[in-house]
């Protein structure tokens, strides 16, 4: 189950990475990640590539 919602989460901070103007660090928070770098992780270890690299 945690590994649904962290799927979630992170397909949410996918989306708002490439839809939004909001900071990494604004992502990372409005997904439920208690700091960027740890959202930064989650996001590379998911989709293979860094956040920043979305934009």
């Amino acid at each position: 189950f945690s590994t649904q919602y962290r799927a979630i989460r992170l397909a949410h901070g996918r989306r708002l990475l490439r839809q939004s103007p909001l900071r990494i660090g604004e992502v990372a928070t409005a997904c439920g990640f208690s700091s960027a770098a740890h959202f930064a992780r989650s996001y590379r270890s998911q989709f293979g590539c860094s956040p920043s690299s979305e934009r």
